[in-house]
């Protein structure tokens, strides 16, 4: 079994001799109460703020909210595109009718000719140009229905994400509250401990090798409370034996034990 024992001191003896400093164990119970409740309350924030789940969310909402603006601006531009040509189409079909007229107007056969010949290329350049409108309008209508498929999928990850960010600070909230309020409590309890040396040495254990230990428990059918070891007969007797003015403490973890 590891050594789980804080070093002691001088003033850190198995019994700590002082006069009914056994009587504020009770007291000292409540505060380990209240400062594991502290102590429960960080770690959970501390997983609520460094989650890797909702962290994940929100960078696939991200990239979600981009792709939906990409989707957006090829829309634009397929239908900017449907735009363009349906105005060459119609400027070309301005020409030859421009043409037709100035044709059925009348003139010499030179001229007439030369106009002929000109609505014969506007229209061949209308029936490309109309080519081109109909590519334009076909690409507008894949545009649209490839946005129409994707977006339910990009709707959800924002959804998705903005419940979880949501949740999390609805969490966060509560805590802060839940934190606040055993801060207060925590006061209170410590208050009612009037031995200093008492207090001073609960935290100390309390904090002892990066903190977070138990510094007061129960001592219940041999066993320690704070570290769960089971004492040997010889070990249990003798603290069990331990005087009314001393404080009897784990020989594994040094926890106070209240018997």
């Amino acid at each position: 079994m590891p050594d789980l024992r804080t070093p002691l001191t001088a003033t850190d003896s198995q019994e700590i001799p002082m006069t009914a400093a056994r009587s504020f164990l009770p007291a000292l119970l409540e505060l380990q109460r209240v400062d594991s409740q502290l102590l429960t309350t960080l770690r959970r924030a501390k997983e609520l703020q460094t989650s890797e789940a909702v962290a994940a969310l929100v960078t696939r909402r991200t990239q979600a909210v981009a792709a939906a603006r990409e989707l957006d601006a090829a829309l634009q531009r397929a239908q900017d595109a449907v735009r363009e040509a349906e105005s060459a189409v119609a400027g070309i079909q301005s020409r030859i009718d421009r043409d037709t007229r100035r044709l059925n107007a009348g003139g010499t056969s030179k001229d007439l000719m030369g106009i002929q010949h000109q609505i014969d290329t506007l229209t061949a350049q209308r029936g490309r140009a109309e080519e081109e409108q109909l590519q334009a309008m076909d690409r507008a209508e894949e545009v649209a229905a490839d946005r129409e498929r994707k977006q339910p999928l990009l709707r959800a990850a924002d959804t998705e994400a903005r419940t979880a960010v949501a949740e999390r600070d609805a969490e966060l909230s509560r805590l802060k509250d839940e934190h606040a309020r055993l801060t207060a409590e925590r006061a209170r309890r410590a208050a009612a401990v009037t031995d200093a040396s008492v207090l001073e040495r609960y935290d100390r254990l309390r904090t002892a090798r990066g903190g977070g230990r138990i510094a007061v428990a129960r001592w219940e059918n041999g066993t320690c409370g704070a570290c769960d070891t089971r004492l040997s007969p010889a070990d249990a007797a003798a603290l069990e034996a331990t005087p009314e003015t001393g404080i009897p403490q784990c020989p594994e973890c040094s926890a106070m034990l209240v018997l």
